[in-house]
């Protein structure tokens, strides 16, 4: 196959980033704000000084050295889902936003469980998100509980694998619960990745530190997310944005592999540009995509799988501006080969997701991966040409090579307004496709054992947050 292929940086280039970014880790060190994981560091061959961690070079090569180049993911059920690694391009909607816009309202709202199961569902149906995520923070549970909440909600009516994340240090190992009481080689054929995010610049808070060292212990992927802001808290520079967070993220590669030697890592991102006059973090600006396809090329350098934040919009409405942004960087994803890509449905700047937005995603993100896939030669295509010019037909359409070659050469856009005669509202129409999906895709509901274990490990979860007693999904 010849597939499409972009990269920024020769590897020189990456190599100087990958020296500086080693001389910051090494002299300006990381601040870890939870003790006992500063003491990991310590204990693992770092340098306190003045507060900071400072990481040598060795230690950096030692655990690049450690963990996985690539690992297979799964769904729920055991079935084989992709390799990270190698250029998978798993679309997922974005994570944790805390509204929902709904159909022609003018301003979003709080999401509910009830909303969560919908978007879950909606999710499951759509052919090209590959993996379910965490997507909405339900705002009618308990805020000691609404991480795992949401968790719950997805292996209850989805099979497909999970992108989520803890929002406290204590829930962690109880979500890790979920997941054993669903499928208990969730280790040996994992099926959620957890997101962990540093504090930039240069920062790790305890609960993101805590929830690294916990995920590793626990044999659970995770997803370590640099998010530099350009302007703000990282250089307005792109090269200076890539440089932060390249060592912000080789500093999580080091957390883990000193708690579990082997410990699957994702090299992840969420660059934003600050926007200078309104203070806004613009996840779709173009300098935000050009640090995410640099830090794509550091990924190669230091053989990781890569995630990155596309198919995104920071508009506020699933309008034009909504569609270009996900147009262009869905494509962008597709040409630099990232194994998880998060950001289909989500509006404004990571806060709000669409329902309707992320139905006609589905069709950006099919797009992109017909993009992705390239396509073969086929010498036999000579010997077409030849047998209709001379035929006098001049017309392939009815040949049988068009017949036996159209479904897998042609990605027909189900979405798009292409028909000759008649006029597509398409956020109407997606709407109407909404609502046709949720009722009648069946989704593939947890039952039996499997479900009363994931009811008692929620249970737990409850009882141990004091927040009574779980309502029903």
């Amino acid at each position: 196959m010849s597939r499409p292929a972009i990269g920024l940086l020769l590897r020189s280039e990456a190599e100087e980033v990958h020296s500086r970014a080693l001389e910051v880790l090494s002299k300006v060190g990381v601040y870890f704000e939870d003790k006992s994981v500063e003491k990991v560091m310590i204990d693992g061959g770092c340098e306190l000084k003045e507060g900071r961690v400072l990481v040598p070079e060795e230690l950096v090569k030692e655990a690049l050295s450690k963990a996985p180049r690539r690992f297979d993911l799964y769904d729920r059920d055991g079935n084989y889902a992709a390799t990270l690694g190698n250029g998978a391009l798993l679309f997922n909607p974005g994570s944790a936003a805390v509204k929902i816009l709904d159909y022609g309202a003018g301003e979003p709202r709080p999401p509910t469980l009830e909303d969560l199961k919908r978007f879950v569902t909606l999710a499951d149906a759509l052919e090209h998100i590959g993996a379910q995520s965490t997507a909405l923070v339900p705002k009618d549970v308990p805020v000691e509980v609404s991480d795992a909440e949401r968790l719950y909600v997805v292996l209850k009516y989805s099979r497909k694998p999970v992108v989520t994340g803890a929002f406290t240090v204590e829930n962690l190992p109880l979500m890790v619960e979920m997941l054993a009481a669903v499928r208990g080689d969730y280790r040996e054929r994992p099926f959620a990745i957890f997101d962990v995010c540093p504090s930039p610049p240069l920062s790790w808070s305890t609960i993101t530190s805590r929830n690294l060292l916990d995920l590793a212990r626990l044999g659970a992927p995770a997803e370590i997310i640099s998010m530099p802001g350009l302007g703000a808290n990282a250089p307005v520079t792109v090269y200076g944005a890539l440089i932060q967070h390249h060592a912000e993220v080789l500093s999580g590669v080091v957390l883990a592999q000193l708690a579990s030697p082997g410990a699957k890592v994702i090299y992840g991102g969420s660059p934003t540009l600050v926007h200078p006059r309104h203070g806004t973090a613009m996840i779709a600006a173009p300098e935000a995509a050009l640090v995410s396809l640099a830090y794509r090329d550091m990924a190669r350098l230091v053989e990781l799988p890569a995630h990155t934040y596309m198919a995104i919009s920071d508009a506020k409405a699933p309008d034009f501006q909504a569609g270009a942004e996900a147009g262009f960087t869905a494509a962008l994803a597709a040409l630099a080969s990232f194994d998880v890509v998060s950001g289909p449905g989500m509006l404004e700047f990571e806060s709000v997701q669409s329902m309707e937005k992320l139905v006609l995603d589905n069709e950006v993100c099919g797009l992109a991966r017909r993009l992705a896939r390239g396509f073969a030669a086929n010498p036999g295509d000579v010997d077409v040409i030849r047998e209709v010019v001379l035929s006098r037909r001049g017309n392939f359409m009815a040949h049988r090579h068009t017949l036996a070659n159209l479904r897998k050469e042609i990605h027909v856009p189900r979405v798009w307004d292409v028909e000759p005669t008649t006029r597509r509202d398409l956020l109407n129409w997606a709407h109407e496709e909404v609502e046709r999906l949720l009722k009648e895709h069946k989704a593939p509901v947890l039952e039996g054992d499997r479900l009363e274990a994931l009811d008692e490990a929620r249970g737990r979860l409850w009882r141990r947050a004091g927040a009574g007693t779980p309502p029903s999904v």
